[in-house]
């Protein structure tokens, strides 16, 4: 296992630093000090190796639940309070995107020259939407919805809006911190797909940002 676990570590570094073609197993081996022999033997081909760097890049954590079955997004699915959802969304999801987004690049080159990864990397898209969508459906039960949005449209913005490319647009190039774009992406979300007004009243109100990490960078609720 910690042996994979170099590998996987050395491999990310490789495809995030110098990109997929001009990585080779040889000196994903050298950086991971194993024999290239090994690497081949673990992963079995660097698509394989470069599928499961970015999987594990994704979970964060050692064999994690899917992400619609976390705790965070079960929490973020229940919640009475839809800005409280939106939230715990963005803390969560951005902080994925931090750590898959810099193997994009390697991931789309990669895809255009074996089927294998453009399928899965699809498959990825797929799910991440099928996401969004039980998200957005959760929403427009409960009447949170801005008026005039429907299900479909809503999970549209969301898609676009809280995506790879939209992270990296703003933090790589733009040059934000990883705080303040989350707080960016919750006003926006919370503009762009929330009925105004819909933060829970009464005395059990709370800040709907409260200890999350972003929660100093925005307005006050």
């Amino acid at each position: 296992m910690a042996t994979k676990a170099r590998i996987l570590q050395a491999a990310y570094s490789q495809f995030c630093q110098i990109g997929y073609l001009p990585s080779t197993m040889e000196s994903i081996a050298a950086d991971a000090r194993v024999a290239t022999q090994t690497v081949y033997y673990v992963f079995g081909t660097k698509a394989q190796l470069l599928r499961e760097v970015a999987e594990a890049a994704a979970a964060g954590l050692p064999d994690p639940a899917p992400v619609m079955d976390r705790e965070w997004m079960q929490e973020a699915l229940a919640s009475s309070d839809p800005r409280r959802s939106v939230a715990l969304v963005v803390e969560h999801g951005v902080d994925i995107y931090a750590r898959v987004a810099p193997l994009l690049q390697a991931i789309q080159a990669a895809a255009s020259v074996d089927e294998g990864i453009n399928t899965y990397w699809r498959s990825v898209r797929d799910a991440r939407r099928s996401g969004m969508r039980k998200f957005v459906a959760t929403m427009e039960a409960s009447g949170s919805l801005r008026p005039g949005l429907d299900a479909q449209r809503a999970a549209e913005i969301l898609f676009v809006v809280n995506s790879h490319e939209t992270f990296l647009g703003l933090t790589r190039d733009a040059g934000w911190d990883l705080e303040e774009f989350k707080a960016w992406l919750y006003e926006t979300l919370c503009h762009q797909l929330l009925e105004p007004g819909s933060l829970v009243e009464g005395p059990s109100r709370s800040r709907p940002t409260k200890e999350l990490s972003f929660d100093a960078f925005t307005p006050d609720g």
